[in-house]
């Protein structure tokens, strides 16, 4: 857990807030789409949802399916849609991000079958479908990254176990302060 959370902070620190970010942190999450909505995993919190690079859209789980990139539309901007000649003429469908959910749109109805692959940095990354385990997939950071997240954890772990040994229980304290008292 501390990992997640450490590579989070160095992300926002060393990517400017998502601006600059490595082909290296993204994964994709692979989802069905519904009538409600798909909710998907958390992502960073990068402003303007920057944790999302793309969604895309396959009509079948087979992988000859051909992959069609969505626009992403806010839901407030939907109405506008019909009448826009950039979107309009590149697809028919397009998804829109409400409340941690994903819709997939074709002109004004759902999208209830297929799949949706969400290229993200999401913010545990051992926590999305494509993740197998530690020992086949990478962990999601770029290289030069990784010796500064160590020693941040390490660090972190060091001075959790110095301080533990430090502390005494609050009973001998108590005696301690009373005895002293009890001489005086």
């Amino acid at each position: 857990m501390m990992i997640h959370v450490k590579r989070a902070e160095l992300l926002l620190k060393y990517t400017d807030n998502g601006r600059k970010t490595s082909e290296t942190v993204y994964q994709i999450d692979k989802l069905t789409p519904s009538a409600l909505g798909v909710e998907y995993k958390p992502v960073l919190g990068f402003n303007d949802n920057r944790a999302i690079r793309s969604i895309a859209f396959r009509e079948s789980i087979d992988i000859e399916s051909p992959m069609e990139l969505l626009p992403i539309v806010q839901d407030h901007d939907r109405m506008f849609i019909q009448s826009s000649r950039f979107i309009r003429n590149v697809s028919k469908k397009y998804a829109s991000i409400q409340d941690n959910k994903i819709f997939v749109f074709e002109d004004e109805s759902l999208v209830s079958e297929g799949i949706i692959e969400v290229k993200a940095i999401y913010s545990n990354p051992t926590d999305i479908s494509t993740y197998v385990d530690d020992d086949t997939s990478d962990y999601p950071i770029p290289d030069e990254l990784l010796s500064v997240l160590t020693q941040e954890i390490i660090s972190k772990e060091v001075s959790l176990l110095y301080n533990l040994s430090a502390n005494t229980p609050n009973n001998q304290t108590d005696e301690r302060t009373k005895s002293k008292k009890v001489q005086r």
